[in-house]
């Protein structure tokens, strides 16, 4: 019992550790679901998707997914009425390395959009994965 009043504070900081190694989306406070590329397919192909690439019109037109709308992280709340019409779908999000398309998830999630997703390392996990991609 005295260890434990003595070191109460190394006690607390291996609790803290433990805890964010098994949440770590506690610090980036993430509410939306990340998928992997592949999963992200599997999805697609069994249920209808609204895809929302975040990324800027240069980036986009070098390459995309297929069938993606492009609407900058930026324009998220103004165009939320047109995302809002593919609410019954789900709604898959990606960027370039996935950190703005958790962003884009945080928006749509607080502007009352339930079913959406983000890909997780974004359009670059995809094609390391050697996933399609379309140009426009």
């Amino acid at each position: 019992m005295d260890f434990l009043l003595n070191h109460i504070f190394l006690i607390m900081l291996v609790i803290i550790s433990g805890f964010l190694l098994i949440f770590p989306k506690a610090l980036t406070g993430a509410r939306g679901k990340t998928v992997t590329p592949k999963d992200s397919v599997l999805m697609m192909n069994r249920q209808p998707s609204f895809l929302i690439d975040v990324r800027d019109e240069h980036d986009f037109n070098l390459g995309h997914l297929q069938n993606a709308n492009n609407i900058n992280l930026e324009e998220i709340p103004d165009k939320i009425n047109i995302i809002k019409k593919h609410s019954k779908k789900l709604i898959i999000v990606y960027c370039q390395k996935g950190i703005r398309s958790d962003q884009a998830v945080n928006i749509l999630t607080k502007l009352g959009l339930d079913n959406v997703v983000s890909i997780d390392g974004g359009i670059n996990s995809w094609i390391k994965e050697q996933l399609p991609i379309a140009n426009k």
